[in-house]
């Protein structure tokens, strides 16, 4: 009885412990999962309603707005631990746009938001994984209020044609009520939008980069351009339609950007996008020669006391400015792994320097850049030209070099380098039979912004120990002994201890010197086997790991499983209670 007794006094604590923690669960998971909708309004005829879907949902859902006040609205979540993903659809009222919006993921703006999409009739979709907030954040404002030129999709009204042209240079975007037109870019544009043909509208048009406004005609008027070079809005009288004519022109007086951010986010908090990021590697200009041959180092330019060059970092950000035509030294560093497989200013055409390592020279032209670097990663390489050898995996490279790739060149010694090295790695080799007789050569690869190209610098003495495991041939496996390496260099012999592991064939050693090598079998005392370290197998090597992903497939949350649990303990603490007292 003692027992029974005891029994239910644990299932009625475990009872109440699995509901406190799932109680806990439903209070994190609420707080971590929430959907929140925003709107606010910049002027009070602005109307507009907002809609929103789970995943693969039929119907949408309005959400419950009762003012524009900026007000967080929750919108219901699915209520479970998974990833989802949440559809939005905006419609504007009457005479109402979009003047600014966008959607944050646990505070973060995502990117892939587009207006013209988000106000089309399927919406836009966005993932939310199980521990993101995501918030959608609306302002609306009247067709004629103006406002910041955002690109939004279409109001009511009826459909006026717009068509654009322009010489001398190309349009950069071109918006009419806050609606792109067309494309938005180009020499020749046309488009239209909706709106009322007995109403103004506002223009926002903006030229290519490096070009300036010359001139803008409206149907025929010209508009006036006051202090404005490259970025304009106005009001247009109305009409059935709209041709717009544009004149650029260039400046050749005048100094020109380059830009440059480590990551989008960077990027976007000063209003650039993806055209500007240097991701898994660095970026440094270290010298310009400027339109009278004189050549200024990184300290002058970042110096700010040359009026036609310089540099300058705010934060992470980067930013330089040069004359046009003067010649710029830009270098390319590559983190460890990765490699510089292409390289963008807008198309300006960047040329290796031979001589210097990651190094490029770029002819600055008449116009801002946004300067972008692709590194990709990259694994090591090892290329064997052996009768013994198949193939190796290199460890530790990480702490070998901090950029580009290792490559390790394996190839049978033969002819008068062998002759010049035998009778030394024999004296050494004592009782032990050479199995082979190998070249190793080491390079650091770095490329030439394409994969058929690359600075390749030998390393012969290195200042940390890299692992090399050899995989020997079908009929050297499985022997009883031990293999040993023994190293020439800079005629110097050197016995190095290996690893040989019998039933994979496999040769592991550690060494800080390449050059010459004798493989040699010993026959006798194993010297034990072990797993080689982590690395890259094969013609390609490279010191990575994989990990396993698990994919979710439905499993019972950890809320539910405490709930559960506690329905359990419940279930039993009643079973041995109510013996206790039928027995008594």
């Amino acid at each position: 009885m003692k027992m029974r007794k005891k029994i239910s006094w644990l299932l009625s604590f475990f009872m109440v412990f699995s509901l406190f923690m799932g109680s806990a669960g439903m209070i994190v998971k609420a707080d971590g999962q929430k959907a929140v909708v925003r709107i606010a309004r910049q002027d009070s005829t602005a109307t507009g309603t907002v809609y929103y879907k789970w995943d693969t949902a039929a119907e949408w859902t309005e959400v419950n707005q009762t003012a524009y006040n900026d007000t967080p609205i929750e919108i219901n979540r699915p209520d479970d631990s998974l990833d989802h993903t949440v559809h939005f659809k905006v419609v504007c009222g009457t005479d109402t746009i979009i003047n600014h919006c966008q959607v944050n993921k646990n505070g973060a703006q995502d990117a892939s938001l587009d207006k013209n999409i988000l106000t089309s009739e399927g919406g836009q979709a966005f993932s939310v994984s199980a521990s993101e907030q995501v918030e959608l954040i609306l302002e609306f404002r009247t067709a004629a209020s103006g406002g910041g030129g955002s690109t939004t999709g279409p109001a009511s009204g009826e459909t006026i044609a717009v068509t654009a042209t322009a010489v001398g240079g190309a349009i950069g975007d071109l918006q009419i009520d806050g609606m792109r037109i067309g494309s938005g870019m180009g020499t020749n544009i046309s488009g239209s939008f909706a709106g009322d043909k007995t109403q103004q509208h506002r223009v926002a048009i903006a030229a290519d980069f490096g070009y300036a406004f010359a001139s803008i005609m409206v149907n025929g008027t010209a508009i006036p351009l006051g202090g404005t070079t490259d970025n304009l809005e106005f009001e247009v009288a109305p009409a059935d339609s709209y041709q717009i004519e544009v004149a650029l022109t260039t400046n050749s007086s005048r100094n020109y950007n380059i830009i440059w951010a480590p990551s989008l986010t960077v990027a976007e908090q000063h209003g650039f996008g993806n055209d500007c990021v240097i991701e898994h590697g660095s970026v440094e200009i270290i010298s310009a020669q400027l339109g009278d041959g004189t050549v200024v180092n990184a300290a002058e330019l970042a110096g700010g006391n040359i009026a036609d060059a310089s540099t300058r970092l705010d934060g992470d950000f980067g930013y330089a400015e040069f004359k046009a035509g003067t010649k710029v030294t830009i270098k390319f560093t590559p983190d460890y792994g990765y490699q510089l497989l292409s390289a963008s200013l807008n198309g300006g055409k960047l040329t290796a320097v031979d001589s210097q390592v990651g190094t490029f020279v770029l002819d600055m032209p008449a116009t801002d850049l946004h300067l972008s670097a692709l590194f990709t990663k990259s694994e090591d390489k090892v290329n064997t030209a052996s009768t013994k050898v198949d193939g190796a995996t290199l460890g530790n490279a990480e702490n070998i070099i901090g950029s580009g790739n290792l490559q390790l060149n394996i190839a049978d010694i033969s002819g008068t380098e062998l002759n010049q090295i035998q009778s030394g790695m024999q004296a050494q080799a004592g009782n032990g039979e050479i199995q082979s007789y190998l070249s190793m050569d080491l390079f650091q690869v770095v490329n030439k912004g394409n994969s058929n190209d690359a600075w390749e610098t030998q390393l012969t003495d290195l200042n940390a120990k890299l692992n090399v495991t050899l995989q020997v041939k079908d009929e050297m496996k499985n022997q009883q002994g031990t293999y040993y390496m023994i190293r020439e260099h800079d005629g110097a012999y050197e016995k190095l201890p290996a690893t040989y592991d019998a039933a994979s064939g496999t040769i592991t050693f550690a060494t800080d010197k390449f050059s010459a090598y004798a493989l040699v079998f010993e026959a006798g005392t194993s010297s034990g086997t072990t797993t080689p370290g982590s690395g890259t197998t094969g013609n390609t090597t490279a010191g990575n790991t994989s990990q396993t992903a698990t994919v979710k497939t439905g499993d019972m949350t950890p809320v539910g499983i405490w709930f559960l649990l506690a329905l359990c303990s419940g279930i039993g603490a009643i079973y041995f209670g109510c013996r206790k007292r039928i027995k008594d």
